[in-house]
């Protein structure tokens, strides 16, 4: 490992600034969108009561259980091409082998654990920046 060197007061404050900005603008479009649905579902079924609508279950219910086979079928096939993609990746590459006495999880663990002790302050700055955006939005 290379000398280590402390984080700048830029990088903490740029950390919270986009912390912020994002926490702020997550809460405000997820409250819109999830009004904008509530106002989307309530006016179709007023419609459907009112007679305006007429909506025919039976083929709802049939295109939705056909929408889920094929997606359980794409879901397994994705699946499938991963694990052999991660297998290959296994094979090849040595950041990513699993050791014997280390297993997938621990090695993975080890990975994100450098990773984020090289951008500590500016991850923790925008974790805590996103917490107030939300907070105060």
């Amino acid at each position: 490992m290379g000398k280590e060197s402390k984080p700048t007061q830029h990088e903490v404050a740029m950390g919270a600034l986009a912390g912020i900005c994002s926490g702020y603008l997550f809460k405000k479009v997820s409250k819109y969108a999830a009004a904008t649905a509530v106002v989307g579902y309530l006016a179709v079924q007023g419609a459907s009561q009112a007679g305006y609508i007429k909506i025919n279950w039976k083929k709802v219910n049939d295109q939705i259980e056909d929408i889920k086979e094929a997606q359980y079928i794409r879901d397994v096939t994705d699946k499938l091409a991963d694990l052999t993609d991660e297998i290959s990746e296994i094979i090849t590459d040595e950041d990513t082998l699993v050791l014997e006495n280390e297993g997938r999880l621990k090695a993975t663990a080890r990975r994100a654990y450098e990773a984020f002790k090289q951008n500590a302050a500016t991850s923790g700055s925008f974790t805590a920046g996103f917490a107030l955006g939300i907070l105060f939005a």
